[in-house]
């Protein structure tokens, strides 16, 4: 019965430990940081275009407003230290 209690635990150990691996890793990955940086401000970019929207066309009060409502938007984003022209400056 002690072989398959360690067993099980070495196996539960080795599976958290892979879990934890992972974690770190995507913790550590500035890409990932990057693109949820991004998918925040386009949501916030999406929210100022519709209060907009709502400013501009009153009679539209109450009615929800999606993206189809819109034709096109242009979305800047700023990633901070990173250039149009990459890393040459």
């Amino acid at each position: 019965m002690f072989v398959l209690d360690s067993l099980f635990v070495g196996g539960l150990r080795f599976v958290l430990e892979k879990i934890a691996d992972v974690a770190d890793r995507e913790l550590q990955d500035p890409e990932r940081w990057r693109a949820m940086l991004l998918e925040a401000q386009l949501a916030v970019r999406e929210r100022e275009v519709l209060a907009r929207l709502r400013e501009l066309h009153p009679e539209t009060t109450g009615k929800v407003l999606t993206s189809n409502d819109l034709e096109s938007v242009d979305v800047v984003a700023d990633l901070g230290e990173q250039s149009e022209r990459g890393s040459d400056g």
